[in-house]
């Protein structure tokens, strides 16, 4: 066990995560947060300043080559991350990754031999479910035969297009771009409901359909909203939409999950109510409160290593969700499903 963790930072292009980790690093008594790499100068000396780096660069690589990182984060474009992951592997370095992990499956691939090859640890942002308190209350209910046997799930948010390349300002991004990242407006938050439903019916997909569009921003290179149908060899059913065609100011978030006895419906946005029916204290529809506390992918890593336990997700995680969602979109331009 270490006395601290090393943390450094490779981007901070997907600023919500790498901002996330720079806070969780600067606030958990066994980290040290010792670099930080970002592309643009200004963001990144501010960001150094706030959370109290000791170096600061502009060389995203030099975060995986420094001696004194044991845990590297990457939060910089998609089309970037296979190369830093797999060099910060073969230098023994912990490795949170930014989401999706890659561009293709190949890439995934070179990831999940470099990290096995290594020995090292690694998890994926889309992850954070797994260790979010309400979610884990939701995994502890299905495992107790709260609601029977889960069957289906209907999971949907809709925001709107990223226009906002850091807190505060507007303008195009790089989640914008295909070049940089694999996917537009579904595979933006459908790769954390991917992973989530995975975990929680403890089943793995087989089979993918489902339509991707531009309804709202036609102009955009990438699809502003898409809308899968995921079946689980278990047998379940889900449905997942997840969108950039929503309107300014009226996100919405839900979870639903349908058992053979009862449901979990979360409504994560209008009221933030969590509602059950089934095995459960009270007859009929009871509202709960959702869990409270935070958790984030980094403190669980840190946790795992001083424990020695296994991470919610890992690499081959990781390479699953992405393959799932790459499925989808072949299925959606063939208007066909595709085996697993």
């Amino acid at each position: 066990m270490k006395s601290k963790y090393r943390i450094g930072i490779a981007g901070l292009d997907h600023w919500y995560a790498g901002l996330a980790a720079a806070e969780a690093a600067a606030k958990h008594p066994r980290a040290e947060l010792v670099a930080i790499a970002h592309r643009d100068r200004r963001r990144l000396q501010e960001t150094a300043e706030r959370f109290g780096a000791a170096a600061a660069t502009t060389g995203y690589q030099e975060i995986v080559e420094r001696d004194d990182v044991d845990v590297v984060v990457t939060a910089g474009y998609v089309s970037e991350n296979a190369a830093l992951c797999r060099e910060a592997a073969r230098r023994g370095k912990h490795i949170l990754s930014v989401k999706p992990i890659a561009m293709s499956l190949a890439e995934a691939d070179s990831i999940v031999a470099a990290v096995r090859a290594a020995g090292v640890r690694f998890i994926s942002n889309e992850s954070m479910y797994r260790v979010a308190p309400t979610h884990r209350q939701i995994k502890r209910w299905i495992d107790e035969g709260r609601i029977g046997r889960p069957i289906s799930a209907v999971t949907a948010l809709r925001g709107v297009a990223p226009r906002q390349p850091w807190p505060g300002e507007q303008g195009d991004t790089w989640w914008l771009d295909p070049t940089r990242t694999p996917g537009g407006g579904w595979i933006d938050h459908s790769i954390y409901h991917v992973d989530a439903l995975r975990w929680l019916f403890g089943s793995e997909v087989v089979r993918v359909g489902g339509e991707i569009a531009n309804l709202k921003e036609k102009a955009l290179a990438l699809e502003d909203f898409g809308v899968a149908n995921l079946v689980f060899q278990g047998g379940q059913v889900a449905t997942v939409e997840v969108t950039w065609h929503g309107p300014a100011g009226g996100s919405y978030n839900t979870f639903q999950i349908v058992g053979t006895e009862g449901q979990v419906v979360w409504d994560m946005t209008t009221s933030g109510k969590l509602a059950v029916y089934g095995k459960f204290d009270l007859p009929g529809w009871v509202q709960v409160n959702p869990q409270r506390g935070s958790g984030t992918a980094l403190d669980h890593l840190i946790q795992c290593l001083d424990t020695g336990e296994p991470l919610a997700a890992d690499e081959a995680d990781a390479r699953a969700n992405l393959a799932i969602c790459l499925a989808f979109y072949e299925a959606a331009k063939r208007h066909a499903s595709i085996d697993l």
